[in-house]
């Protein structure tokens, strides 16, 4: 049982960094698009319409990504869960044979 919680801990982990890289990505886009508060002139109107079908795909992308890791880790709590129901099981079996 402790090798599967390792192993399961170590995919866990693995998903923790792809998310942090997910908002590290994030993060620089919002930091290259959203440069000031407001648009104030037609020109930085324009230079952002200019760029609609980047941002839409970097949103999309950033929607399945985080879509995606997060069944990943839902199916890895399960799998924690079941462990853990599993060794509540056999642990419940060797009091019952002491007894």
């Amino acid at each position: 049982m402790n090798i599967e919680i390792r192993w399961l801990m170590e995919e866990i982990e693995i998903i923790k960094e792809k998310l942090e890289d997910v908002i590290s990505t994030h993060s620089w886009f919002i930091d290259d698009v959203f440069t000031t508060d407001r648009l104030k002139s037609m020109e930085e109107v324009q230079r952002y319409g200019y760029a609609y079908n980047e941002h839409r795909i970097h949103c999309e992308q950033l929607f399945d990504l985080l879509y995606m890791y997060t069944g990943r880790l839902d199916k890895k709590i399960n799998e924690f869960k079941d462990i853990e129901k599993a060794s509540s099981s056999a642990d419940q079996s060797k009091d019952n044979a002491q007894n």
